[in-house]
């Protein structure tokens, strides 16, 4: 990819999604918004070790933790794309799932209803 950032349109994007990075970067004409998150390895599971037999372990570092969360042609399209994943972040499953039915008044309500509890 190739590092179009730009540092007025992350820190916008850094006020709708609440994280401790963020950056632009662009391929070819679509903008894609990386988050990231400050982490420690000693807060993850497991150990890092110099040899796969575990018995040289390496100290705790300090990361970032980023992921790609949203995209678009334009600083518009870019901004619209990470209001609607803070949205979807908000929600439950239950309520996404409500939210994509048709017809509240269909079987599919009623079976959700009624069986959505059994599975959580």
């Amino acid at each position: 990819m190739t590092k179009d950032h730009n540092p007025e349109l992350s820190s916008k994007c850094m006020k709708i999604i609440k994280c401790d990075t963020a950056r632009i970067s662009k391929y070819p004409d679509k903008q894609y918004l990386i988050i990231g998150f400050n982490r420690n390895t000693k807060d993850d599971s497991g150990q890092w070790c110099r040899d796969s037999a575990g018995n040289d372990p390496i100290p705790d570092w300090n990361y970032v933790a980023e992921k790609v969360v949203a995209s678009g042609k334009t600083d518009i399209e870019l901004i619209e794309s990470a209001k609607e994943y803070q949205r979807l972040c908000g929600m439950t499953m239950y309520e996404y799932f409500l939210e994509n039915i048709e017809d509240s008044d269909s079987l599919y309500q009623e079976a959700i209803d009624k069986h959505f509890w059994d599975l959580v």
